[in-house]
């Protein structure tokens, strides 16, 4: 990687311990030179780097805007960490054929965002390891931040994450684990596994432990009541859907922490080290003489704040290469059947409709292309198909020839026209729009309002489905 890390040069890792390490001597109990840290917390990138902002829900977060923040806390907090729990490179679509190309190039320019916000560690979810590790053989190396992943066993996981972690942040060592679903190779049970590290931690004389774990939130309490000898445990693993709250829950000894997906907020925790077990005071409240103490705030990051310079340089490189990338790499649609239909575009459509053109010249849906326009998108694979007409399908558009079917037009909810445009006949078109079609795009990774009476109540108006008045 051309940059490195920037911001974290005085954050020393201590020690990574996992199979085949050994414990230094040096980290026998001691008073730390410091008794305070701040940790910073982010989730569920799911190899976004910025959300698709479909949905006025989905226009936060993003790896730009989290390390203004970053970068904003560090003025005053030089060290805090940063850390990441939950689905990290890609979404529950995985790795989509035809994608790869791209997806690499994606995992590059999040690894390069990651270092240049000093990240000091990361886990995995579970659409992460689903993927296999042959592929995530070839990926996590590349990322230059120890991946902690502490339910993962066997010869080829240790080779590419660390079962735990301990990092001295300005004196206080924070042991740090990683907890993902039981699925794929070698991910073994989640509690078992954090039980067994927790006392290496506490042998080890970590100050405090910090889970980061892509289990949900039900699986993360549910475990949390099994009882665990943890602090503070962050619960990633979210949907779309998650309605995500700033209370710390208490479980014994051990409190829950929650952050929203692909960075729509961060968690601030400042922690105090000192007498006796870790608790939780609220911001405004008196804090407690000589015991170890942390507060935490949770602080959305919203569209309205400033993009970080170097990530956001990354960010536009990585557009500006998708067109190389991805027209190099581009297939040729599927074949036509014998009388199937294929797309014709709007234009001819309104050569019998052109009641519907008042409607159509103020449907967002025309505008949908060229919203891709203004964010340098147009060669993105993960947004073209649903801001074009017929993308992929028989018949319709692909990468390298969009004909005139740029932008959501009239048969990419009624079907390819052709057939329709010669018969004028009602049976060969679809007049009614099931609910399937629309979700093929109208879903909680774009669209998390979507309700589909109500979306359609909205549509059917005079000159398009109503008689004109």
């Amino acid at each position: 990687m051309s940059r490195r890390i920037t911001n974290i040069a005085a954050v020393a890792f201590s020690i990574l311990l996992g199979s085949g390490c050994q414990q230094s001597a040096s980290l026998k109990p001691q008073r730390a030179a410091s008794d305070r840290a701040s940790i910073l917390l982010f989730s569920d990138v799911r190899g976004a780097l910025k959300p698709c902002g479909c949905s006025p829900d989905l226009q936060r977060g993003g790896v730009d805007r989290v390390a203004h923040y970053v970068a904003d806390v560090r003025r005053s907090a030089p060290n805090a960490l940063l850390l990441h729990a939950g689905n990290l490179l890609v979404d529950e679509d995985g790795v989509l054929p035809g994608a790869e190309a791209q997806i690499t190039r994606r995992v590059q320019a999040l690894s390069e965002a990651l270092q240049i916000m000093g990240t000091g560690a990361v886990t995995l979810g579970a659409y992460d390891v689903i993927q296999g590790l042959d592929w995530l053989e070839k990926r996590l190396p590349s990322l230059g931040i120890p991946v902690v992943l502490t339910n993962a066993e066997g010869p080829r996981w240790a080779q590419v994450v660390r079962r735990t972690l301990i990092v001295n942040v300005d004196g206080v060592k924070v042991g740090v684990m990683g907890l993902v679903p039981e699925r794929g190779e070698g991910i073994t049970n989640p509690l078992e596994a954090a039980r067994r590290a927790s006392l290496e931690l506490r042998a080890a004389g970590v100050d405090t432990i910090i889970v980061l774990s892509s289990l949900g939130l039900r699986k993360a309490k549910r475990l949390l009541r099994k009882g665990l000898d943890i602090d503070i445990f962050h619960a990633a693993g979210q949907d779309m859907k998650a309605l995500v709250s700033d209370e710390v829950e208490s479980f014994g000894k051990s409190y829950l922490l929650q952050s929203f997906i692909q960075g729509g907020q961060v968690g601030r925790i400042d922690l105090t080290v000192g007498e006796g077990s870790l608790a939780y005071v609220e911001t405004t409240a008196v804090a407690p003489k000589r015991s170890s103490y942390f507060r935490y705030g949770l602080y959305p990051i919203g569209w309205d704040l400033p993009q970080h310079p170097e990530v956001a340089s990354v960010m536009a490189s990585y557009d500006s290469e998708l067109k190389a990338i991805n027209l190099n790499a581009s297939s040729t649609l599927p074949p036509l059947a014998d009388g199937q239909a294929h797309y014709v575009g709007v234009e001819t459509c309104l050569e019998c409709h052109d009641e519907t053109l008042s409607y159509w010249n103020h449907d967002k849906h025309k505008t949908a292309w060229d919203t891709l326009v203004r964010d340098n998108k147009t060669y993105d694979l993960e947004c073209v198909g649903c801001h074009a007409t017929g993308y992929g399908k028989p018949g319709g558009s692909i990468l390298s020839d969009m004909k005139n079917l740029q932008t959501v037009q009239c048969e990419s909810c009624h079907g390819p026209g052709s057939l329709h445009a010669e018969d004028a006949e009602a049976e060969s078109i679809s007049r009614s729009v099931p609910e399937s079609v629309c979700v093929t795009c109208h879903n909680p990774k774009h669209s998390t309002r979507f309700e589909y009476e109500l979306y359609k109540s909205r549509v059917l108006v005079p000159g398009h489905g109503k008689p004109l008045e």
